[in-house]
């Protein structure tokens, strides 16, 4: 692996830390970021890929929306009390170690034997109108766009067919956010089989954006490995046309 990026949610603050680690170790890490954003279906994300590691003008808009995140989780805990599936909030905040999320309340509750696996957890309680779901106040898609250009960062819809689209209406999306300054969209991920590869390819190749990628990787141990990108690897000029050279 020569080159990875940190892109955790909502959050830089592991950014520094890599960028000198890889220094010392020979990888190139570019500083990233993942944002959330409304959307009918569930939540958009998107990558915000930059040069520099505390691009001006992120920093406060990201605590902004930690400190949603916050509130949100400990809503999350006090539903799952009144399902008679309590965990307790210390045990979520630890495992989250930064920007708290859904797949930390699902690790408290595989931990406190409620759910047989993260999957388990989602299905029966965290999932998207399951019974401690709580709906987040997330930017929507043109803000979340906004934040990462103004900061001069590369924006790249990540994981575009878990928007649960078809094909006319997810190229429409694209195409839309594309204006508005979308650069890349993924196409390069290990759930990705021949079909999405020709699918998102194609409607990345069409529209001009860069055929981005990525693992997806969020802990040792969880389903992927970390620069697992598929059967097809991340081209380098993909890197280049994102934040260059």
């Amino acid at each position: 692996m020569r080159v990875l990026s940190v892109t955790d949610h909502d959050t830089m603050d592991g950014v520094a830390e890599a960028v000198r680690a890889g220094e010392r170790l020979g990888v190139r890490v570019i500083p990233g970021v993942e944002l959330s954003a409304r959307f009918p279906s569930g939540s958009m994300h998107l990558l915000g890929y930059f040069r520099d590691v505390a691009p001006e003008g992120v920093a406060a808009p990201l605590a902004a929306l930690r400190e949603r995140r916050v509130s949100r989780a400990q809503e999350m805990v006090a539903r799952l009390a009144r399902l008679g599936v309590p965990v307790e909030w210390e045990d979520v905040a630890r495992r989250a170690r930064g920007a708290v999320g859904r797949p930390h309340l699902a690790a408290a509750l595989v931990a406190a034997g409620h759910a047989r696996d993260d999957a388990d957890a989602f299905t029966r309680f965290l999932g998207d109108g399951g019974p401690a779901f709580v709906p987040s106040s997330q930017l929507d898609p043109l803000e979340a766009l906004r934040l990462v250009t103004a900061a001069g960062g590369a924006p790249v819809l990540a994981h575009p067919l878990s928007l649960r689209l078809g094909a006319a209406a997810l190229r429409d999306l694209v195409t839309r956010l594309r204006d508005a300054g979308l650069r890349g969209i993924e196409v390069h991920r290990p759930d990705h089989d021949d079909a999405a590869r020709a699918l998102i390819g194609g409607m990345a190749g069409d529209l001009g954006l860069v055929a981005a990628g990525g693992s997806d990787f969020h802990r040792p141990g969880g389903p992927v490995e970390l620069g697992d990108t598929g059967p097809v690897p991340l081209p380098a000029s993909a890197v280049a046309d994102l934040v260059g050279g």
